[in-house]
């Protein structure tokens, strides 16, 4: 039923806006027991359990501390899917609208934009330097500690 709600409801551009997926799925929050029941995978991290969950071009992480509370999660990318909003998105210099008011990161292989949300929009950069989208991650930490992070990253 998790997995069912996420691929019915989800708009990636009320996640951007919202900051989490159950935020932009009109969801409650995640329960790890639901997701314990429904994933594809699991596995456990020093930081707790990661849950995924795959769909057509698309996972969705959904990250536990140790006492399983929701901590936060990511959606990798694998090439094109229909998620709603994904096309005005997908690719950095179409990426406008949406992305209005971020902070982009320069990380040699990689584009990372930091939304007022604290949700961050990776891109990696391919042939040409084209840019291709391949992860969004939900809000982990407040926009400040988030920029702080990134900045820190390019000056390495």
């Amino acid at each position: 039923m998790l997995k069912q709600t996420i691929a019915a409801q989800l708009n990636l551009l009320h996640y951007l806006e919202r900051g989490a997926v159950h935020l932009a799925a009109g969801m409650g929050i995640p329960e790890e027991t639901a997701c314990a029941q429904e994933a594809d995978e699991q596995w456990r991290t020093g930081a707790g359990v990661v849950y995924t969950f795959d769909f057509d071009g698309w996972s969705l992480n959904l990250h536990f501390d140790p006492e399983k509370n929701f901590s936060h999660d990511t959606i990798d990318f694998f090439g094109h899917c229909d998620l709603p909003g994904f096309s005005e998105i997908a690719g950095l210099s179409q990426a406008t609208s949406p992305l209005e008011g971020a902070t982009r990161f320069d990380l040699c292989d990689e584009q990372v934009v930091l939304l007022p949300s604290s949700v961050t929009v990776h891109f990696r950069k391919e042939e040409r330097d084209a840019l291709v989208l391949t992860k969004i991650a939900g809000a982990l930490l407040p926009y400040g500690a988030l920029a702080d992070y990134y900045r820190l990253m390019v000056r390495r």
